[in-house]
């Protein structure tokens, strides 16, 4: 039986799971424990949904539930992000830190923009990775990448 439920509860069961059981690999296999629908996911990710759109981009980036594919990872990841999801900010900030296949390239300039979005969110894992991605980066560049942060303005979907 396809799962019917409210996209904001399939999120806050999957992130239930994840504070006790890992964050990334978690939230996509714990959609297909909670029978989450790929084709509704999808459908509601194409028509702005943040959390379905995010769920989408880790099932991709993990390949859980849909073959692995480092593009749609990208994609879905980054439409999250842009509307504010602070999980999909620092997901994709780890996608450009490491980089995925040969589809997405490491950048540490995305990846401290990206990250230092969730981190000033005050996600810790991000707050942490931010310490990290601060050492590859010239003072100069620091600079310029918090001035794009404090513009930052997610992206509204109507």
């Amino acid at each position: 039986m396809k799962s019917k439920r409210n996209p904001i509860i399939r999120f806050a069961l999957s992130m239930a799971l994840c504070l006790n059981l890992g964050l990334w690999g978690l939230v996509a296999h714990s959609g297909l424990a909670y029978g989450i629908d790929f084709s509704q996911t999808l459908a509601e990710a194409q028509q702005g949904e943040k959390n379905s759109a995010y769920l989408l981009g880790v099932m991709y980036h993990t390949g859980s539930g849909v073959n692995q594919d480092c593009h749609q990872a990208l994609k879905w990841t980054n439409e999250a992000a842009l509307q504010g999801h602070i999980l999909a900010q620092s997901h994709l900030g780890t996608l450009y830190r490491n980089g995925c296949e040969d589809k997405v390239n490491k950048d540490a300039l995305q990846a401290y923009f990206w990250t230092a979005l969730a981190a000033k969110k005050g996600l810790q894992i991000a707050k942490q990775n931010l310490l990290l991605l601060e050492e590859q980066l010239h003072p100069y560049l620091l600079a310029e990448m918090n001035q794009k942060v404090d513009q930052f303005k997610p992206k509204q979907i109507n």
